[in-house]
């Protein structure tokens, strides 16, 4: 039996560090909130024009969130899209430890 050559890499956990995309944790972030907003939508048993009444948008930019339109929207815009949506959006900000931590690392953003 001939000797199968696998290539793969290992990834970091952020497809978008993976390849190579300026803010990949920006946009990393912003996939998690899309993917959550999603998840309520498709749970809810609305339409998507009930949807887009609840959010305040309109019908085509609510098929655009269930499409996975990443580009379409901000941080922001999704943690409104969240509490519209009945969920408490909580942000937390952890300071480094000392004042020399500032100047040797950056920080992250996560959305657990």
């Amino acid at each position: 039996m001939p000797a199968r050559n696998k290539e793969y890499e290992i990834t970091t956990g952020n497809i978008f560090a993976d390849l190579g995309l300026p803010d990949s944790e920006d946009l990393l972030a912003r996939a998690r909130l899309l993917q959550e907003v999603q998840g309520l939508i498709q749970s809810s048993g609305l339409s998507q024009k009930e949807v887009a009444a609840k959010l305040n948008i309109s019908q085509p930019k609510v098929s655009l969130l269930v499409s996975g339109k990443l580009s379409e929207f901000g941080s922001d815009t999704l943690f409104r899209y969240l509490m519209a949506l009945g969920c408490d959006v909580q942000i937390r900000v952890k300071k480094p430890r000392s004042h020399a931590e500032i100047f040797r690392r950056s920080g992250h953003i996560a959305v657990c």
